[in-house]
């Protein structure tokens, strides 16, 4: 973390070489008029010799230098600063040594005298720059992640079906002492929770792939409330239609969103104490492509604090759970083009934003998409 910090804090570094006085006084008023932190030396021996290039977010290199020519350094420079964006400063349009600048990874080129609008524009594209490599670098991270997550959830249950079929080996031979008995019925339980969170943490780091087709997104929800009959049957709980869209039918995957569903009943049911009255209000969004499905519920609610972090991998309010559910919804959701948002209900209780598009990428056909 502290890497990070450190990374944003010198983010906004700009290193000039520079031997012209004018020059560095015209770069130091247009650079830090837009709040960037200013240093300037006047040599490439000085350039080369700091020991911080790593943390300066570009250098400004003046082609001819007193001591030789930028391109010269810039294997240099580059080798000790790969992320730093390099931009030359130079009076003539020279084709040799623009070809030999950019293959060693410059950024762009600034004729002088320095126009202030084509310095701040080339910045831009430098700081777009490095954050598409940032998010590329991140996930490529992830992927590895899910790679080694995946592997160690596989290896894990092979490991934990052995220990279940142990459990159920020994709880077929009679026993009288009611010590063992609740022994392996704890073990039991441990397996299947251990089971259930290594199931959630391989579906999360997976690809989600959706095969989609058209169907009518109620017959889904509905189909999600009846698989939890078991749980919604111990308490007096209702589902309540609120139809108001001219059609429900979109192109889905419907085992995907018959899990989003289920996710998002199963925890309306757990949080609400009889009655439990869960609402699904469905109409035309905005623009018409576009379903808006609100699943409210009469329970306690989420405080304000706890709305923007539902989403996130292993957080939970619950005293047992892996807190992946809800970030499993997320993604299915987002994988079908739309998105989720936790939303302030009218009164007490949790509530629940999702658009789904209409149609798929691929009008009126069935697709296989992939989300990483």
């Amino acid at each position: 973390m502290s890497q990070v910090i450190e990374a944003e804090a010198c983010s906004n570094r700009i290193l000039a070489v520079e031997d012209d006085a004018d020059a560095q006084c015209n770069l130091r008023d247009i650079l830090e008029l837009d709040g960037y932190q200013f240093e300037a030396v006047s040599t490439l021996r000085e350039a080369t010799q700091k020991r911080n290039l790593s943390d300066f977010f570009a250098i400004v290199l003046d082609r001819k230098l007193p001591d030789g020519l930028a391109e010269d350094s810039l294997p240099m420079l580059r080798g000790s600063a790969p992320h730093a964006g390099i931009l030359i400063v130079t009076g003539c349009a020279d084709l040799d040594a623009t070809i030999a600048a950019l293959r060693h990874g410059i950024d762009d080129y600034i004729l002088k005298p320095i126009d202030s609008k084509a310095l701040r524009a080339s910045l831009i594209r430098v700081r777009k720059l490095r954050q598409a490599r940032d998010r590329l670098i991140q996930s490529e991270r992830l992927a590895a992640i899910g790679q080694m997550v995946s592997g160690i959830a596989h290896e894990s249950r092979n490991f934990l079906q052995r220990i279940s079929a142990g459990v159920d080996s020994l709880q077929s031979k009679p026993t009288s002492d009611p010590d063992d008995v609740a022994d392996l019925a704890s073990i039991r339980r441990g397996c299947e929770g251990l089971m259930r969170l290594l199931g959630e943490l391989r579906e999360y780091a997976s690809p989600i792939m959706l095969d989609r087709c058209r169907h009518d997104l109620a017959k889904v929800w509905r189909a999600a409330w009846k698989s939890l009959s078991h749980k919604h049957f111990e308490k007096d709980a209702a589902l309540i239609e609120c139809l108001k869209a001219d059609s429900v039918w979109c192109s889905i995957d419907v085992f995907r969103m018959e899990q989003v569903f289920r996710n998002l009943f199963e925890n309306s049911l757990a949080a609400c104490s009889s009655p439990a009255r869960i609402t699904v209000h469905c109409e035309n969004g905005t623009p018409d492509d576009m379903l808006r499905i609100t699943v409210s519920d009469n329970g306690p609610g989420l405080p304000a604090d706890q709305r923007g972090r539902v989403f996130e991998p292993f957080f939970t309010t619950k005293s047992r759970g892996t807190g992946l559910g809800l970030s499993i919804v997320r993604r299915i959701v987002e994988a079908h083009g739309g998105r989720i948002t936790s939303a302030d209900g009218p009164s007490q209780g949790a509530v629940f934003e999702l658009e789904i598009p209409v149609q798929s990428p691929n009008v009126g056909e069935i697709s296989n998409h992939a989300l990483n």
